[in-house]
């Protein structure tokens, strides 16, 4: 066990808990995070505004712990920990591929269409980043994807049921349906769009942030490198872990070799 002060801030704790106790630190009340000023916190939830806003204000490091990547099913069991971050937009650090190949992901490559989809960001994703109400992003950037092209645009909102998204009415089917490109603000779908071989343009803070695409390009997106996808893939295999990889260290072990110099 480390010994590195860190309070953790979760209405459910499961997530955050077990990162936060092998460091030595524990789980914090909403006035203790209010009163912090000099100890580094970890929280899960975007929505948990005032730990970030807390973090922001006296130049904390944050650690923030939510849904993995890629490779989660009917269970969630792989959880992304980014520093400083909702994702991990830092730049792609060369991995090998042995995470990647235990989280056993579909990497069937799908013939691109003629539709450009968008995955709008939910209530929550816009109040974190001061966007405009979800319905109003999506009417602003239709109207901006079709400043630049004719093509047919699609919203693709989130199923409400999680059983829907991963057995009836997934992503991976959606991008089959004649898709041309994905629009997507911080969603783990571009992660999804990109291990297919759509292109995807990020108009915030993604996972896919290094291999997005202008917004002005979108009538004629080139094909993504198969290497450069691959190489991202092995890197996010690498920034997100299980609760047993949190509880013995392996998760801390990891992030200190990612963030070494960075940050």
């Amino acid at each position: 066990m480390s010994n590195i002060p860190i309070l953790g801030y979760a209405k459910k704790d499961k997530w955050v808990g077990p990162f936060v106790e092998f460091l030595g630190g524990r789980m914090a009340s909403m006035e203790e995070i209010y009163a912090n000023t000099t100890v580094p916190m970890a929280f899960s939830g975007i929505s948990k505004s005032a730990a970030l806003s807390q973090a922001r204000k006296h130049n904390l490091d944050w650690w923030y712990i939510d849904t993995g990547y890629m490779g989660n099913y009917i269970d969630k069991i792989w959880f992304r920990i980014t520093k400083n971050s909702h994702q991990n937009v830092y730049a792609i650090q060369q991995r090998d591929n042995q995470r990647l190949k235990r989280l056993r992901i579909d990497r069937s490559q799908y013939q691109r269409g003629s539709k450009i989809l968008i995955v709008p960001p939910d209530a929550k994703v816009c109040s974190c980043y001061n966007l405009p109400e979800p319905d109003q992003w999506i009417k602003d950037t239709t109207n901006l994807i079709k400043q630049y092209t004719d093509r047919p645009v699609e919203i693709r909102h989130r199923p409400a049921s999680r059983q829907s998204r991963v057995q009836t009415d997934t992503f991976a089917n959606a991008l089959q349906n004649d898709v041309n490109a994905v629009v997507v603000w911080t969603s783990n779908c571009g992660t999804e769009a990109v291990q297919h071989g759509i292109p995807v343009v990020s108009l915030g803070p993604s996972s896919v942030t290094q291999l997005s695409q202008s917004i002005e390009q979108i009538d004629n997106l080139t094909d993504l490198a198969h290497d450069r996808v691959e190489e991202l893939l092995r890197w996010l295999s690498y920034n997100q872990f299980t609760l047993a990889e949190m509880r013995n260290g392996i998760a801390w072990q990891i992030l200190q070799e990612n963030y070494a110099g960075n940050c």
